[in-house]
Formats: C-alpha cells, structure tokens, sequence
C-alpha cells in the first residue's frame, strides 16, 4: 500500500506541475504562456538598440521578449519613427475564457502609453489591432525594477499589468490564440516587458485521467489513514 500511495502521489505532482504559475502583484501568470517565438518587422535592428535587461547585457531575439520572468524587454517600441512590430509565438495556446485573458506587463511611461494589439488562431492570420490606453487600463503591481537600457542605467519602474479579454477581438468563449502582435510608432512609444498568459482555462482544469489519479491517490491517502489508526490504538 505504501507503494501504490507514493506512486500516485508522485502522479499527482507531475500532473499539477504542468502548469506552475508565477506570480506579479496579485496577478497570476501561466508559467507556459509567456512567449516561446519572436518575429520582428525589422529583423531586429531596434530591439538591438533599445532592449532593456536586469543585467548590462543585450538579452537578443526572442529572449527580450519570451521566457517565464520578467527580466528583459523593449523599450519606447518605434520612438525613431519606424513602425515597428513585435510578434510573439505560443507554443501552448491562450484559450478565451470568462474575464481578461493575458496581460501585458508594462512599465515607465505606461500612463500616457497606448499599446496596439492584434490576436491570431492560426499564427498567420491576425485580426485588426485594438487600442489600450495605459493609464486607463494598466494596474501598477507595486513590483519594482531596475533595467538596463541598452547598456545605460539601471533605471527603476514600477512593472504595471494592462489585462485583456480575448472576446475583445472577437474570439469566441473556448477558442484559443497562439500568437499575439504589439505595434509602436513615433506616436505611441511603448516599453513591454511580457505578453502572458493568466493563470486561468485548460490548464487550469485537470483531465479527466488526472482527476482519476488523484482520486486514486487521495483513496489511497484515506486507507493508510485507517490502517495507521488502528494500529496506534
């Protein structure tokens, strides 16, 4: 019996380990939606000269701008002019359910900042940007940090969160994203640290084989229980 409960138990962790979340004031990211591609409009020549990183060292492409932290990104996204656009790839989808779905992490001048977002099912077809303004949208976490500005600095930010809601782009309730695109310009120049996804949907939810196993473990947990009581008596 003690092996059966330890193996079940092991299952168990393994299973709710999939999806791990990371935490940033009181939001809750999924620690497998925060980017795995990057696809830039310009090969990369801004990010180059304008990435921002916890440490005096250009982080690069996609590391800018994927991986679960928030320790490097780009700064004033197009402030040369150029329209500039940053798609980020997700290898496990972002599903569309009830209230915001992902979120941008955000920080410095966010309250004047608006951030133009397009959304694709398919990674190649997008739906026509969305304007968030900042200052109306973004909810400052109270998490500060220091960046290096492509090789100045650090200087300090607090990290601000602007959430959104897939249905926003017209994504229906359970249908999913793989890719999410942000565009700046002369006009609007926004700094981004992440697109993440919340720690919310599918993988939220155990399958069905894994609510078996936990039943199996917690079973398992309740007997031991009953034999150890009785042999203490």
């Amino acid at each position: 019996m003690k092996t059966v409960f330890g193996i079940c138990l092991g299952v168990l962790v393994a299973t709710t380990a999939q999806a791990a979340t990371i935490i940033l004031g009181t939001f809750s990211f999924n620690d497998q939606q925060f980017g795995n591609t990057l696809t830039q409009s310009d090969g990369g020549t801004f990010l180059n000269n304008n990435w921002l990183n916890v440490v005096d060292t250009n982080p690069g492409s996609p590391g800018a701008l994927t991986g679960p932290n928030f320790n490097t990104g780009v700064a004033n996204i197009g402030i040369d002019g150029t329209t500039i656009d940053y798609t980020i790839g997700y290898n496990t989808p972002i599903v569309n359910g009830p209230g915001a779905d992902f979120g941008l992490v955000v920080g410095y001048s966010w309250e004047t900042d608006i951030y133009h977002i397009a959304v694709s099912t398919n990674g190649t077809t997008f739906t026509p940007f969305q304007n968030f303004p900042g200052g109306t949208l973004g909810v400052d976490t109270g998490v500060n940090m220091s960046y290096w500005y492509a090789g100045g600095g650090p200087y300090a930010t607090d990290l601000v969160v602007v959430p959104i809601d897939l249905s926003l782009f017209g994504i229906p309730l359970g249908a999913s994203v793989d890719a999410i695109e942000i565009q700046g310009d002369a006009g609007e120049q926004p700094d981004l640290f992440r697109i993440a996804g919340f720690a919310t949907g599918t993988l939220g939810t155990p399958e069905p084989v894994s609510l078996l196993l936990v039943g199996a473990g917690l079973a398992g947990l309740a007997l031991w229980r009953r034999r150890a009581g009785r042999a203490c008596r």
